[in-house]
């Protein structure tokens, strides 16, 4: 099959390799999207309204999902408790007064208001 394959290529049976994966300007663009997505996060918590359905309840100044535990510490002080830690990825958990910060490894996965009232579960 004359002129399918390029000249260059010493084997006509197989086809030029293409890299597979993202291009450069979509990796970025990609990588921009989900760390704007990781500065913009916020603590909410979820409860239950008196007509049954559910609402988002945020609470400001808690330490937000992707934060490094040395952010954490220099924004909320040593905590009360140091829980060890658990698993593989390893799971940590931190208590302060009125709220716990669960680590992942060294990031932030989620904070949990203690302490107040609790919703009701469905």
């Amino acid at each position: 099959m004359p002129g399918k394959y390029p000249i260059s290529n010493p084997n006509p049976k197989t086809r030029p390799h293409r890299a597979r994966g993202l291009s450069a300007p979509t990796g970025w663009a990609l990588a921009v999207i989900l760390m704007g997505g990781v500065a913009a996060t916020a603590s909410a918590d979820i409860l239950r309204t008196p007509d049954g359905g559910f609402t988002v309840q945020q609470k400001e100044g808690l330490p937000a999902r992707g934060q490094t535990q040395t952010a954490v510490l220099r924004d909320h002080g040593e905590p009360e408790k140091r829980h060890a830690t658990v698993g593989d990825p390893p799971i940590t958990r931190w208590d302060y007064a009125g709220f716990s910060v669960v680590f992942e490894g060294e990031f932030v996965l989620h904070s949990a208001v203690r302490g107040e009232s609790r919703p009701e579960r469905p």
